[in-house]
């Protein structure tokens, strides 16, 4: 049989499809969660910035899910609205093309997803990376967490110069002064940190609604099974942060968060005016409960310095148990909250706290607490608290 070219190609296309259908068929989905449409509104009060590529619906989370694939796992996030790209747009400071910035082919939002990968009630983190205004629940402390934002590897240093400066705070207190080479350690600290708790995503797909992006396996510490629980959070994404004068490592750093202020804005989310000038930026957060959002928002206190706690989905919908294994009580799980009120405090402007809010002692005595409650092993408690006087 004589082979045309035009046969050619065709055998060719027909190729490329029946290669593709197997990639799919070769996904295998590891867990989805959907999340009510139309709560892009925070607490029940945020108001869209005043500008033609940000509307109601475009920052509206409506499903997180993850599949393995044949080279990784792929966590996928579905919105309202189909994702815009920067192509097109420019920025206010500079007019310079926003793609130059954005290269992933989105920019008007961060994506946090916190993950619970022990389910251990109390131990792992609750802070969010700066600006987001929210701890998370102890209830669902995490191991790992990924940050999918358009600029990722600004990201990731701005959050190392973050630790760069809690670090050294934090030392400075407790001798006095800080040498080059008490610096040099300190900066090898905030590399470690970052690396090994927090994921900035390169390898980003964009079609129409849907965002994939890549996580690698060894970063989650395995491939993730229906007992890992996810705290997802979303906000806007302010890419121009950097261009500002002192944003690059500012006082108060935000990581590119878009900030909230009274009335209609054009480059801020508004708030009404009978709002809370410390409503939290956070315009999503992933809750298949739809009034859960709004009440989880508004919990916060500025005079206490109580930041709203955002729980997590926990895929197979237990409960988080004690280290000892039993399922927490209800007083349990309060007495948590509070041996913990120490680390969930933060400023009016809404930023995380610090570490030098978490010093030694104070982490020993809610160690200390933790075991006497029985949430930890003798063993675990010896070993954790030998990694925290590691640290002096």
């Amino acid at each position: 049989m004589t082979v045309t070219r035009s046969t050619s190609r065709l055998l060719l296309a027909g190729a490329v499809v029946l290669c593709c259908a197997a990639a799919v068929a070769q996904a295998e989905p590891l867990f989805s969660v959907d999340d009510p449409k139309g709560d892009d509104h925070g607490s029940g009060v945020l108001i869209y910035p005043d500008r033609d590529d940000m509307e109601p619906g475009d920052l509206d989370l409506v499903r997180l899910s993850a599949e393995q694939r044949s080279d990784g796992v792929w966590f996928i996030v579905e919105m309202a609205q189909p994702v815009r790209s920067p192509k097109g747009h420019v920025t206010e400071i500079g007019q310079i093309p926003i793609d130059r910035l954005a290269r992933n082919d989105f920019y008007t939002f961060n994506i946090d997803v916190y993950i619970d990968t022990d389910r251990i009630a109390g131990l792992g983190q609750t802070s969010t990376v700066p600006g987001r205004g929210v701890n998370v629940d102890r209830n669902f402390a995490w191991e790992k967490a990924v940050i999918l934002t358009p600029r990722p590897g600004v990201a990731a240093t701005m959050l190392q110069l973050a630790f760069d400066n809690e670090f050294e705070v934090e030392l400075r207190a407790r001798q006095g002064r800080v040498s080059k080479a008490d610096l040099a350690e300190l900066q090898g600290r905030s590399e470690a940190r970052v690396r090994d708790l927090y994921y900035f995503p390169d390898k980003v797909r964009v079609n129409g609604r849907r965002i994939e992006f890549l996580v690698p396996a060894e970063f989650l510490g395995g491939t993730p099974v229906p007992s890992w629980a996810y705290t997802a959070i979303v906000t806007g994404a302010d890419l121009e942060q950097t261009g500002r004068p002192g944003q690059l490592a500012p006082v108060k750093p935000t990581m590119m968060t878009m900030s909230v202020a009274r009335g209609i804005r054009h480059s801020q989310f508004g708030i009404r005016s009978d709002a809370d000038e410390a409503t939290p930026p956070v315009v999503d957060i992933l809750a298949p409960d739809p009034d859960a959002q709004s009440t989880v928002l508004d919990d916060f206190d500025t005079v206490a310095g109580r930041l709203a706690a955002v729980p997590g989905v926990a895929v197979d919908g237990k409960e988080a148990v004690a280290a000892t294994g039993a399922q927490l009580t209800l007083e349990q799980a309060a007495r948590i909250e509070e041996t913990a009120a120490d680390e969930r405090k933060g400023d009016a402007s809404g930023a995380p706290p610090t570490t030098e809010k978490r010093t030694v002692p104070a982490r020993l005595r809610t160690l200390n607490q933790l075991l006497e409650d029985g949430l930890i092993t003798e063993a675990e408690f010896n070993e954790l608290r030998r990694k925290i006087l590691a640290e002096l």
